[in-house]
């Protein structure tokens, strides 16, 4: 009961001392039997180097993980609710955003030789049934002489199966409820999503001029078509 009271206070400060990002939480219980994780109102803000502090509020985080298969290089979760109130990605002077900094410090986590327990990487990780809700993504570039600021009210809800890499969450049925924003998210999103956003918004915007030219081509020839029926029918 103790090591429970005392969790959320131990996961904020570690999170703090080994990123540089503040935290803090309303909630967090594990049970190491049963490989559940449950989380509630996580709110992680920028440092002071940044001119913007908001950076995510997460009101729920729960997975459900077969307790063996994390004794493994490829843990198998059952199920994994990720619930996003408002994510909000910042580039400042230089170009550095904070989801990038945030990434590269938890790399650097994973490989730092203090950690009492070693971090060995997963080889794979399968997620059975992943539920992900985003509701707000604010992007705020502040590199320029002037911040832009560019709020999108998303309400992405979606459900995905056997999920074992970031593609998947780019499925055409995902996508469409990211497009108003993912032409945005170019170059914000650090590691395998962002590459797989950006070959991917690549790819949506190929199709849609191809289809686009298909579409031309078919109206032109509809109409050369009646210019010469019309043509044909003023013959005598």
């Amino acid at each position: 009961m103790a090591w429970m009271l005392f969790l959320p206070v131990v996961f904020t400060t570690q999170l703090r001392q080994r990123t540089g990002f503040d935290a803090t939480v309303e909630s967090l219980a594990v049970n190491p039997f049963t490989g559940t994780v449950e989380l509630r109102g996580l709110v992680v803000t920028n440092p002071p180097t940044y001119p913007v502090r908001d950076f995510v509020q997460l009101r729920r985080f729960h997975a459900d993980a077969e307790v063996f298969s994390l004794l493994t290089d490829r843990p198998v979760f059952t199920s994994v609710v990720l619930d996003v109130a408002k994510v909000t990605l910042v580039k400042r002077d230089g170009g550095q955003t904070n989801a990038g900094a945030f990434q590269g410090n938890l790399v650097s986590l994973g490989a730092d030789p203090a950690l009492p327990v070693p971090v060995r990487p997963a080889r794979g990780v399968l997620i059975r049934r992943l539920t992900v809700h985003i509701d707000e993504v604010v992007i705020e570039d502040h590199a320029g002489q002037v911040p832009v600021v560019q709020d999108y009210k998303l309400g992405f809800n979606q459900t995905y199966l056997d999920v074992t890499g970031v593609k998947q969450l780019l499925a055409p049925a995902a996508l469409s409820g990211l497009m108003p924003v993912g032409v945005a998210l170019d170059g914000l999103l650090p590691g395998a999503l962002g590459r797989a956003l950006g070959e991917t918004m690549k790819d949506a915007a190929k199709s849609g001029a191809g289809l686009l030219k298909a579409a031309g081509h078919k109206t032109g020839e509809k109409i050369k078509g009646y210019f010469d029926a019309l043509e044909e029918s003023r013959k005598p």
